[in-house]
Parts: structure tokens; C-alpha cells; sequence
């Protein structure tokens, strides 16, 4: 099953490539990131430090900002896994839910930030890094379909979080596959930013363009194929149209009766 979630996910990229590079959009905030001292940008992320000048203030606006259209590209990425399972067109879900899906999964990422943030530095109060650091890991896995869930089952930011944890139990072994494939394409992009800081150029700038344009919107298309499949309607189907194999094309070649023939008349 995880190979053919591998694979649906990697068509899915290439028939919705126009979607996928619409992250890049977000490298727009790379200029912001690198004027506010407040960002760092390493291993494919921006990590926000918070100080008490007013820079930082406006450094968080910027981060709140950045965190909305994330969410906005996020939910267009799995709305076209949906789009094409159940197809359904973009402008009755525009109209309906798209708007209001985006504003729901910026509020569950900004509560999930929030709470990271509290347990790290919980963490490095009382030196319990390592325990914190492994709570946090734990929490991300467990919730890591509620953006799918928003999505794909309409549902509210509550429902979603229960189908997120019920799914990545029942279903352990490709979501614990999902997290090992997108820890060792991170761990690959890392090694290219290392390798290029090394020779002085900008492996900060590639690695964090890598992850926004591949990465991410790549194991969304995973989480997103994985968490519909589901659904026995819409598995047996897919599954079904995975193991067809296309016939050869014929290539026939012929010459109409009131052509004349290269060799001769007919």
C-alpha cells in the first residue's frame, strides 16, 4: 500500500506541478526573513526569536502573515488530491470552503506553534530537553492528517483532530513511513545547504526553496492520498486503476484509396 501511495503522490505532483510551485510565492518572505534579525533561516525552515523591541513585534506580525498563506497553499495542495478523486470543481469549492478551510488550519497550526514553543521552553527551564523535544515529536506525529481531515472531510478544527489521531494509530506503518521519508529528504536537503555554505554560497536560500517547493507540498500529497483512501468507494476504485496496465499504442499505417502511394499507384 505505501508503494502505491508513493506513486499516486509523485503523479499527483506532476498533474497539479502548477499548484506545487505555487509555493514559491512564499520566498517572497525570504526578503523579510533576512531584514528582521528576529528570523533564521536553517534546514529548510525560519525559526522566529522573540525579544521585547518593537522589531520583533512587527517580526511576528510578518511570521503570522507568512503562516496564513502557508496554510492557504496547504489546503490548495490537498484540495487537489480531492479535486481529482472526487472531481469536484475549484470554483464551487472556492465559493464554499476555501476561504474558511485556510482560516481553520492557520488557527490549528498557530495553537500547535504556540504549544511547541511552551513545552521547548519548558524544556530548557528545567533541562528536560530530551523528555519535551519527544513530547513535541510525539504531538506533531499523532496530528499530523488534521489539515487533511479540514479538507477532505469538511470538518471542524475538533472532529479533525480526533480523525488525525485515530488514522496514524490505525494506520502506523505509512504514517510512521511518511515521517521517515520526508526526515531523510530533509536530512539530503540539509547536507546540500551544508555542502553549500562550505564552497560560500547560499545553501540556506536553496534548502529553504527545496522544502517549500518539494518537500512540503510533496508528503502533503502522500498524507493527503494515504488519509482518503480510507474510504473503500474511493480505495477499491484507485487500487483497481493502479494495477491496469495501459495497452501499447498501435501505430497503423495506411494510405487513403484516393492518395496516391509513395511506391506507386494503387
Amino acid at each position: 500500500m505505501l508503494k502505491f501511495i508513493f506513486n499516486r503522490a509523485v503523479e499527483e505532483y506532476k498533474n497539479n506541478i502548477k499548484v506545487m510551485l505555487s509555493f514559491g510565492v512564499l520566498l517572497v518572505f525570504l526578503v523579510l526573513f533576512v531584514f528582521f534579525e528576529q528570523f533564521v533561516v536553517s534546514s529548510g525552515t525560519a525559526f522566529i526569536l522573540f525579544n521585547e523591541s518593537i522589531l520583533a513585534v512587527v517580526g511576528l506580525l510578518v511570521g503570522l502573515i507568512f503562516l496564513y498563506f502557508f496554510s492557504f497553499f496547504i489546503s490548495l495542495t490537498i484540495y487537489s488530491v480531492r479535486r481529482d478523486v472526487q472531481s469536484m470543481s475549484f470554483d464551487e469549492y472556492w465559493t464554499n470552503l476555501m476561504k474558511k478551510v485556510s482560516l481553520k488550519i492557520f488557527v490549528f497550526y498557530l495553537i500547535l506553534s504556540v504549544i511547541i514553543f511552551v513545552l521547548s521552553w519548558i524544556g530548557l527551564f528545567f533541562g528536560i530537553q530530551i523528555i519535551t523535544s519527544i513530547i513535541c515529536f510525539v504531538l506533531a506525529a499523532i496530528l499530523m492528517y488534521v489539515p487533511q481531515s479540514i479538507v477532505l472531510d469538511e470538518a471542524s478544527t475538533k472532529f479533525a483532530i480526533h480523525e488525525s489521531i485515530s488514522f496514524f494509530f490505525k494506520n502506523f506503518v505509512v504514517s510512521a513511513a511518511i515521517i521517515i521519508i520526508g526526515f531523510v529528504v530533509l536530512t539530503f536537503l540539509v547536507t546540500i545547504e551544508f555542502l553549500l555554505e562550505l564552497l560560500g554560497l547560499p545553501g540556506m536560500i536553496v534548502s529553504l526553496v527545496l522544502v517549500l517547493i518539494v518537500l512540503v507540498p510533496f508528503i502533503e500529497q502522500m498524507k493527503s492520498y494515504a488519509f482518503v483512501l480510507r474510504c473503500d468507494l474511493i480505495k477499491q476504485p484507485e487500487v483497481h486503476q493502479s494495477q491496469v496496465k495501459p495497452k501499447p499504442t498501435v501505430k497503423i499505417t495506411a494510405v487513403r484509396l484516393r492518395e496516391a502511394s509513395k511506391k506507386g499507384k494503387i
